[in-house]
């Protein structure tokens, strides 16, 4: 058998829309994820229209890969033992690339990835947030236009932010709560929604952004315990930046399901920060232009963006991959199950609906919470 027919052999097929033919090599371990059908912002390139970003395959993930161009293709290769296999990356149909470990780009893979808009993600052990675009790409200036006014008002960024937590809780109590049935077996969130009741009334008498970052603390503190008791997990404390040596220093069962849970929400997190980050680059929008989680830190609005959709994702998923110990690579499971809901629940589409709502409260317009 020919070194291509093994290749082929392989791996598994999918329909693509790369290089005009109906089909492409991918292999199981990574996961393409369909967004929702509608447009985010108008792109033109060279030969036809670009794909819209809310109609492309959402993320791919790849790790101890080599990407690079081959024929115009861009492709990456993966050597396992004494075997390279090849397969092609659907980079006119992809929103967003994370590279995990272990991988390597080339210049020229670079330049195609920019050319279609694809935004890239570098995730290290745990995931660590550098995000990428290119900056030769026209992008419409319409949406930073109309956040530019809403940025330099504090009182108009606290209209903003409450339309961004008001998509929050409502994504808490109608997504979280199916995934928390469906991955922890929860019969009923009444008190998530208990939680989310609360936080709604005392945005409705925020002052300012100072205040309602205090109440959001509050709201994720009552989110991480109502979670936590789901699984028996009562004791569970939040812990950002905890890694894998820190469950190997635990004896206790407990205390290591917790440090795990701790990691994979980390890793959760910043997969989530590229899908936001990827809504903003496609709508022109700086990722520095927060609205309220500080003026000063770098990417903020990238982290105000997620903030309306990741807890919802993330927490219930990470709770069930730490008590579950269904894999000997957790974090694998975890990410590739996370991919597979970015796909389900059309987030990229729903982020941009949420940069919309936002725009719209601080316009003082009012706006339906999707």
């Amino acid at each position: 058998m020919s070194a291509r027919s093994r290749r082929r052999s392989s791996t598994v097929r999918y329909r693509s829309a790369l290089m005009g033919s109906p089909w492409s090599a991918h292999p199981p371990s990574c996961r393409f994820c369909p967004t929702a059908r509608h447009a985010a912002s108008t792109m033109q390139r060279k030969g036809g229209p670009r794909l819209l970003i809310t109609d492309r395959e959402g993320a791919l993930y790849l790790e101890r890969a080599r990407v690079h161009v081959e024929g115009g293709r861009i492709v990456y290769t993966i050597t396992d033992d004494e075997n390279a296999r090849e397969f092609n990356v659907p980079h006119v149909n992809l929103a967003v690339l994370f590279l995990g470990q272990g991988t390597s780009i080339t210049q020229e893979a670079m330049r195609l990835l920019g050319e279609e808009h694809v935004h890239l993600a570098v995730t290290g052990t745990g995931g660590t947030p550098m995000h990428m675009g290119a900056l030769t790409t026209y992008t419409a200036t319409g949406h930073f236009r109309r956040l530019l006014p809403i940025y330099r008002d504090p009182a108009l960024s606290l209209k903003a932010a409450i339309a961004v937590m008001n998509h929050r809780t409502l994504r808490m109590t109608t997504i979280g709560g199916q995934i928390a049935a469906r991955e922890l077996r929860a019969r009923q969130i009444d008190g998530l929604k208990a939680a989310g009741a609360k936080f709604e009334i005392a945005l409705k008498g925020c002052r300012d952004v100072a205040q309602l970052l205090g109440y959001e603390g509050e709201y994720s503190k009552a989110c991480y315990r109502e979670f936590g008791g789901m699984v028996g997990l009562k004791s569970f404390r939040r812990n950002a930046g905890a890694g894998p040596s820190d469950e190997e220093r635990i004896d206790d069962p407990e205390a290591i399901c917790i440090a795990l849970a701790n990691r994979l929400i980390d890793h959760g997190n910043y997969l989530c920060y590229g899908m936001s980050g990827a809504a903003l680059w496609a709508l022109g929008i700086p990722p520095h232009m927060s609205i309220f989680h500080g003026k000063t830190r770098a990417g903020g609005l990238v982290f105000d963006l997620a903030d309306s959709f990741k807890d919802a994702l993330v927490l219930p998923l990470a709770f069930a991959v730490a008590t579950g110990r269904k894999s000997d690579d957790p974090e694998k499971q975890f990410r590739a199950r996370l991919i597979e809901i970015f796909d389900d629940y059309k987030i990229l589409a729903k982020a941009v609906d949420t940069v919309e709502a936002m725009l719209l409260a601080g316009e003082g317009k009012s706006a339906t919470v999707d």
